[in-house]
């Protein structure tokens, strides 16, 4: 491999430099005075031509511009999980029915349907039946105004003018079944996710009634970002128990490489592709039974790269 082939990789994917760079096997006429050495050491290291075919030559300028992130290899937890599924709802103090103090007649509106209004602020004028004095009618909590129930010149009574709700925080009901309770506890670390985004909390609650067949996990959501809404399907993965390992490696490293998982393996004059043998797995991290040691570094981040590259080169050599 060498960095001509990496660079157009790069290029292409939108990464460009500011400066060229040297690269092995060039097409300049000019020959790398210590090129036999090295093909003499790489062929003396015990890992053959298999291992030199898999070597892609990368300078440290270029591991950082590509944003190619690596770190060491190290012993960790393989998270045991169980899958359940449920759907986010508002939790009632977040819900606000706002309703005249006094019977009048109305005089002013100054919200509307989707209008976003904070605590205190005022929503309604309302002039009483009995003084015949207005008075204000303000928002008792802040969120987001989702039903409008009357107009200006209408008479307020007993009816809620609005509905308000605060949709910061939301909650996740999932369904555990009979057969999964055994393993579902209190104050579990549960990962939330669909097939947009994901995000970790915990299980607060676990209730269940005689009327249904399953017992309801709630566990609270921050939406304060605004990427989720009510009654949204979500699946859960609530982790059940921590299995110790040698050596665990992130998942976001595993590439497919001519039908096998490879891995990325830093050395000194870029990486090198290896192909892996796992054991365990979860949502985060797998176990490796073999091909990476405890110590060695491998890629992470925008291993995919690496993988264009070999596929690249891989597909010259065919020809």
């Amino acid at each position: 491999m060498n960095l001509k082939s990496l660079s157009q990789v790069l290029f292409a994917t939108g990464f460009i430099f500011s400066a060229p760079f040297a690269y092995a096997g060039s097409d300049h006429g000019h020959k790398d005075e210590h090129a036999d050495e090295q093909k003499e050491e790489k062929h003396d290291d015990g890992h053959g031509d298999e291992h030199e075919e898999g070597h892609i030559e990368i300078s440290h300028a270029m591991i950082e511009q590509a944003g190619i992130i690596y770190q060491q290899a190290r012993d960790g937890e393989i998270k045991q999980t169980l899958n359940v599924y449920g759907k986010t709802t508002v939790d009632p103090s977040a819900i606000s029915q706002v309703k005249a103090r006094f019977p009048g007649m109305i005089t002013q509106l100054t919200a509307n349907i989707g209008d976003t209004v904070q605590a205190g602020d005022v929503i309604a004028q309302v002039e009483s039946s009995d003084s015949l004095k207005l008075y204000k009618v303000k928002a008792p909590i802040s969120g987001v105004i989702t039903k409008r129930n009357a107009n200006p010149g209408e008479l307020a009574d007993k009816q809620s003018l609005f509905t308000i709700k605060n949709f910061n925080k939301l909650w996740v009901e999932y369904q555990v079944f009979p057969s999964q309770m055994q393993f579902i506890k209190q104050g579990q670390a549960v990962d939330v996710f669909n097939e947009h985004q994901q995000t970790s909390t915990t299980i607060k609650h676990l209730f269940n009634d005689a009327t249904s067949p399953f017992t309801l996990a709630r566990v609270p959501l921050d939406n304060t970002q605004g990427h989720w809404s009510p009654g949204l399907l979500l699946s859960g993965s609530v982790v059940i128990n921590h299995i110790s390992v040698p050596v665990v490696i992130d998942n976001r490293a595993l590439q497919v490489f001519e039908n096998e998982q490879v891995i990325f393996i830093k050395n000194e004059h870029g990486f090198e592709a290896r192909k892996v043998t796992l054991g365990q797995t979860d949502n985060h991290n797998s176990q490796v039974l073999s091909g990476l040691s405890a110590g060695e570094q491998y890629a992470i981040e925008n291993s995919y790269l690496l993988k264009a590259d070999l596929e690249k080169s891989s597909a010259s050599h065919h020809h």
